[in-house]
C-alpha cells in the first residue's frame, strides 16, 4: 500500500497525463476524499481587510435609528423652503470606505462638505444634478420638474447659491435626530460639482454612507449623507440602544425654541397709536384754515388705542421720551373693545 506521503515520479506524472480518461468506466475512477481539517472542525469566518468590522450591529441600529430620523427632518426641511409637499426616506445604510463611495457619484453630481462642529471633522453631502435642477425649478417658480437637456451645462453663480441653502437645509436636518448624542451647530464649508472633494476625507478612510430617497413633484432621486469613522469614533460609547433613549430630547422644548427663533424674534411688526377720529363733512374739510379745530370723539383723558396690524390690542397714555413722542402701554383691549389694565389682566 503505498505511503500517503508517496511523490509521483515524473514518468508516472506523463503517464496521467498521456492516458485516455474516456476509456476509463465510473468503477475505475475513485474520488480523492477531502483533506482532514487541521482547525478541529472550526468553522471559519472570511475577513475582508477593506471593509473592516469597525461598529458593532447594535452601534449600526443607533446611527441607522438616527439616520431615519435625519429623514424625516429632511422632508420637513425641504417641503418648508420649496412650498411643496417632499417625501423623504432611508433606502440604506452601508460600510465601505470613501474611495468607493466617490466612485459611486459619477461626474453629474453636487458635493456639499458639512463641518459637523463641534465635532472634529467633516461629513459629505451628494445628489445628483436631476435633483439640483428639480430644486431650483422650483425655488424660481416652477413646478418642480427638470428637462434633460439642461444636465449638459454647468450650475451659475445664482444656481449654485441657491443649492448652498438646499446643503444648509441637508446640515440643519442632522441637527434634531443627533441631539440625543451631541448638539451639533454643522455649517456647510464647501460645494462642487462631481467628486472634486477628495481632500476632505481621506480615499482609504472607513466610511458610513446613509442613502436617502427623495420624492419631489412625482419626480424621485436620491441624497447621500457619508460619515467618516474619525467622527464616529468620538460618539461610538453613545451610539447604544440604550443610550439612544436615555438622551432623547424634549420633542415640546424644541419645537417651542425653534418656533420662538425662527419665526418670532425675526418678525417687524407695524404699531400704530391712534389719537382718535372725527367725521367731517367734505364741504367743511375743504374749508379748514390754519387755526381750525376739529373735535375728535376721545376724552383728553381716555388711553390711546394701540393697533397692531389692523388690530386694536393695547391702550396707553402719550407722552415723550427725551426729543420722541412715545406711549407708554398700560392696558389690554378685550375683544368687546374694552380697556382692561394689567392689574386687573393677571388677576382674572
Amino acid at each position: 500500500m503505498a505511503s500517503d506521503n508517496a511523490v509521483l515520479t515524473q514518468r508516472e506524472i506523463d503517464a496521467l497525463l498521456s492516458a485516455d480518461v474516456s476509456q476509463l468506466d465510473a468503477d475505475t475512477i475513485v474520488a480523492m476524499p477531502p483533506p482532514a481539517r487541521k482547525d478541529g472542525g472550526r468553522r471559519v469566518k472570511p475577513y475582508d481587510f477593506r471593509h473592516p468590522e469597525k461598529l458593532s450591529k447594535e452601534q449600526l441600529r443607533g446611527l441607522q435609528i438616527i439616520q431615519q430620523g435625519v429623514a424625516g427632518s429632511m422632508a420637513a426641511n425641504f417641503s418648508a423652503r420649496l412650498r411643496a409637499p417632499v417625501e423623504s426616506r432611508l433606502s440604506a445604510l452601508e460600510r465601505g470606505i470613501y474611495e468607493e463611495y466617490v466612485s459611486q457619484l459619477g461626474t453629474q453630481s453636487v458635493v456639499i462638505i458639512i463641518d459637523m462642529s463641534p465635532l472634529q471633522g467633516y461629513a459629505v453631502t451628494a445628489f445628483g444634478l436631476d435633483v439640483a435642477f428639480g430644486i431650483i425649478d422650483r425655488l424660481l417658480g416652477g413646478k418642480g420638474k427638470r428637462a434633460p437637456r439642461v444636465l449638459n451645462r454647468d450650475l451659475t453663480d445664482i444656481e449654485i447659491a441657491l443649492i448652498r441653502h438646499i446643503g444648509m437645509d441637508v446640515a440643519r436636518s442632522l441637527i434634531e435626530p443627533w441631539a440625543r448624542i451631541v448638539e451639533l451647530t454643522p455649517d456647510v464649508s464647501e460645494l462642487a460639482l462631481g467628486p472634486q472633494v477628495m481632500h476632505a476625507i481621506p480615499p482609504s478612510e472607513f466610511v458610513i454612507t446613509a442613502w436617502y430617497e427623495i420624492r419631489l413633484a412625482e419626480q424621485t432621486g436620491g441624497i447621500s449623507l457619508c460619515f467618516p469613522l474619525t467622527i464616529l469614533e468620538q460618539i461610538l460609547p453613545k451610539l447604544t440602544g440604550q443610550s439612544l433613549f436615555d438622551n432623547r430630547p424634549a420633542r415640546k422644548a424644541k419645537e417651542d425654541e425653534r418656533v420662538r427663533e425662527e419665526q418670532v424674534l425675526p418678525m417687524s411688526v407695524l404699531l400704530r397709536a391712534i389719537l382718535g377720529s372725527a367725521r367731517v363733512p367734505a364741504v367743511d374739510l375743504a374749508r379748514l384754515e390754519p387755526g381750525d379745530i376739529i373735535v375728535l370723539d376721545r376724552e383728553i383723558d381716555e388711553p390711546l388705542r394701540l393697533m397692531v396690524g389692523n388690530c386694536e390690542r393695547f391702550a396707553g397714555v402719550p407722552g415723550t421720551h427725551g426729543r420722541r413722542l412715545a406711549l407708554q402701554v398700560t392696558g389690554m383691549v378685550d375683544d368687546d373693545g374694552w380697556v382692561r389694565p394689567f392689574e386687573d389682566v393677571a388677576n382674572g
